[in-house]
This record gives structure tokens, C-alpha cells and sequence, in this order.
């Protein structure tokens, strides 16, 4: 066997040992959960070997939008305690459970690749046909949440929705978030070497930021229940 035939070999079995039945995860017991940035890079990959399989794994992450059109982050369909935080953390409701902040829409660029590489034509126009309505309104999303001033350029709440999360170009940025003083229990030094995470005091501002859209979120809910019940009485 040549060395690229080992690397095709070796890169199908890491596939296959992340695959968790519909949706692959970035790394087996490090991540247990669907990823969004992840989900479009390791369809790409089924490809090659399934591409039934590929299209699923769209099919899996989008069971997880939100019907304002965002994609989250994260989506748990299941229970793990191997993560922190998981789907208790996010004062999110909704089946499947989600994070509350997205990634970059990297996945409209695979969908395009797939579409245009697949060998099965049919099936890839039934799954574009089926995806292209849910990739708009996520794009839709962008521009209308994190953009609203139409500059060309949206908001990142969070280093986690980056795509760049350990970057140092958020040092900066976040030494001026708080840091969290309720206790919490970090999962991912279970499988890796700390000296490959984020610090402590990194850990505490992003953990500080996920409370704060809890609560963000509350008082938006709260808000919206107001607005209603205004308008059903002036109705």
C-alpha cells in the first residue's frame, strides 16, 4: 500500500470512528456534539465514501435552526458530560437543544462543492432543492442580526462563533470582558493537555459571555410577550 493510500485509509477511519449515527463530531470525546463550522468540512469529506452519508449530515445540522433562520454553533443531540458548557448552559429551548450563537456560514460553500462534485445527480438536486430555502434564510439571518446597518460586515458576539476561537487577536478584546465568578466544571482537560486550551482566566470570559446571553435572551423574550399583548389589546 502507497503512503496516499494509508493517509485515504486512515482519514476514512477517523470519519467512521467520529461518525455518531447522522452527524460526525470533531473530535471523539472532546466534542461530543454537532458542530456547525465542522459539520460543512466533514460532509465534504463523506463524499469520497458515502454520498448519502455527506448530504445527511446537513440534513442533521439543520434540524437545529432556529425559526428566525439562525444555524447555531452547536447542536446536542444527545446527553454528554464530556462538554462544558452543554445544552443546560444556554437558557435555550427547543428539540433539538442549541447553543445560542452561530459560526460563519461556511456551509453554503460545501453545499456548492458537493453539489458540483457528487456523482448521484439526482439526489444532490433533491437535497439542494430541500437545503436552498434553509441556507437563505440563515444568510438572511446574518445580514438582518449582525448586520443591520448594511455595512458588509457582521458581528461576532463570541470568540466561539469566529472560527478563530484561541486567536490572540481577541486578547484585547476580551480583557475588558468580566470574568465569571460562579463555579463551573471545565470537561475539556479530561481529554486533552491544558497546555493545549484556553487559559483559565480566557475560560472565565467566555463562560461569562454565554450567562450574559442567557439573560439577553430573557429579557428579549420578556420583551416580545409585552409587544404581543399590546397589540392583541389594540386589535
Amino acid at each position: 500500500m502507497s503512503q496516499s493510500e494509508r493517509l485515504i485509509t486512515e482519514a476514512k477511519k477517523v470519519l467512521r470512528d467520529n461518525d455518531l449515527g447522522g452527524y460526525t463530531v470533531p473530535t471523539k470525546g472532546l466534542y461530543p456534539f454537532q458542530w456547525n463550522w465542522d459539520a460543512g468540512i466533514t460532509a465534504l469529506g463523506w463524499l469520497y465514501i458515502d454520498e448519502l452519508r455527506a448530504w445527511t449530515e446537513f440534513d442533521t445540522l439543520f434540524k437545529g435552526q432556529w425559526e428566525n433562520g439562525m444555524v447555531p454553533h452547536v447542536v446536542f443531540h444527545q446527553n454528554s458530560d464530556d462538554y462544558f458548557p452543554g445544552p443546560d448552559q444556554w437558557g435555550v429551548t427547543g428539540t433539538p437543544p442549541t447553543t445560542s450563537i452561530s459560526q460563519p456560514p461556511l456551509l453554503a460553500t460545501m453545499i456548492r462543492i458537493i453539489y458540483e462534485q457528487c456523482q448521484n445527480k439526482a439526489l444532490a438536486q433533491d437535497k439542494l432543492d430541500e437545503l436552498f430555502p434553509k441556507l437563505v434564510a440563515y444568510h438572511e439571518w446574518w445580514y438582518r442580526e449582525r448586520d443591520p446597518e448594511a455595512t458588509g460586515l457582521v458581528s461576532s458576539y463570541h470568540p466561539w462563533e469566529s472560527g478563530m476561537d484561541n486567536s490572540p487577536a481577541w486578547d484585547d478584546i476580551l480583557a475588558r470582558v468580566p470574568q465569571v465568578t460562579r463555579a463551573y466544571q471545565r470537561r475539556d482537560l479530561n481529554h486533552v493537555d491544558s497546555d493545549q486550551r484556553p487559559l483559565k482566566e480566557q475560560y472565565d470570559r467566555y463562560i461569562y459571555l454565554v450567562d450574559f446571553f442567557v439573560v439577553t435572551n430573557l429579557i428579549i423574550k420578556k420583551f416580545m410577550k409585552i409587544v404581543l399583548s399590546i397589540r392583541r389589546t389594540l386589535v
